[in-house]
C-alpha cells in the first residue's frame, strides 16, 4: 500500500506530514505499527487494550512531529513511547480489576527493561522495513537463508526459491549489497546487521 514511500527516511516522512501530506503520515504508521503492537502483545493485553496503546503512541508521535524532525533514531523513540503506554495501561488495569490478572500479564516497568531486549525489537522492525524495499527474488532468498534454513543449506533454498543451486551464492552477495545500501540510507550500520543475521 505504501511501497512508494519505503525509500524515504523518517525525516522525509515527518517533513511531508507536517506539510499536510496524509500519505506520509500513513506511511509512518505503517512503518512502525508492528513495533508498537509488540509491547501490548507481549503483555498479553486484550485487542482493545492493544489498540489503545497503538492510538496513544501514534497520537503522541503526531503531537511531537515538529520536535521529531531531527531525531536520528525514530524506532527507539516510538518503542519508548509504546512501552510506556503499555506499562501505564497494565497499571491502570491492575488498579481497576476485581480479579487477579494472569501471571503472564505481567510487564516490567519500562525503566527497568534492559536496553538490549527492547532495542532488538526496534532492529527487527528496521530489518523488515529494509526487506520490504528489496525485489521479490532477493527478499525470498535472504529470508530463506537467514530465517528459514541454515545459511549454508543452498539445496533447500534453491528448491524453495525455484532457482538453480549454483546461482544462490552470487544472488546472495548481490542481495546483501542491496540490503546494505538500503540500511545505510536508513542510517543503520552494516556491522550491526551482521550481528542480527548471524
Amino acid at each position: 500500500m505504501f511501497s512508494n514511500t519505503w525509500h524515504k527516511t523518517d525525516q522525509d516522512l515527518i517533513k511531508s506530514s507536517l506539510d499536510g501530506h496524509d500519505s506520509a503520515w500513513e506511511s509512518l504508521i505503517s512503518r512502525y505499527q508492528r513495533l508498537v503492537y509488540h509491547f501490548p502483545h507481549g503483555a498479553r493485553m486484550s485487542a482493545e487494550d492493544c489498540d489503545e496503546v497503538f492510538q496513544e503512541t501514534f497520537l503522541s508521535l503526531y503531537r511531537n512531529l515538529e520536535k521529531l524532525r531531527d531525531v536520528k533514531d525514530m524506532g527507539r523513540w516510538v518503542a519508548t513511547i509504546a512501552k510506556r503506554q503499555t506499562w501505564k495501561l497494565v497499571q491502570r488495569n491492575r488498579h481497576y480489576s476485581n480479579e487477579p490478572l494472569q501471571d503472564d500479564y505481567n510487564v516490567e516497568d519500562p525503566d527497568l527493561i534492559p536496553e538490549e531486549s527492547w532495542q532488538i525489537k526496534v532492529q527487527q522492525s528496521q530489518i523488515r522495513q529494509a526487506f520490504s524495499q528489496l525485489n521479490g527474488s532477493c527478499r525470498k532468498v535472504l529470508y530463506l537463508l537467514f530465517f528459514e534454513y541454515d545459511s549454508t543449506e543452498y539445496e533447500r533454498v534453491a528448491a524453495d526459491a525455484d532457482i538453480a543451486r549454483g546461482s544462490i551464492g552470487a544472488l546472495r552477495r548481490r542481495c546483501l549489497v542491496k540490503l546494505e545500501k538500503i540500511l545505510a540510507r536508513m542510517g543503520i550500520n552494516e556491522h550491526t546487521v551482521v550481528k542480527w543475521l548471524t
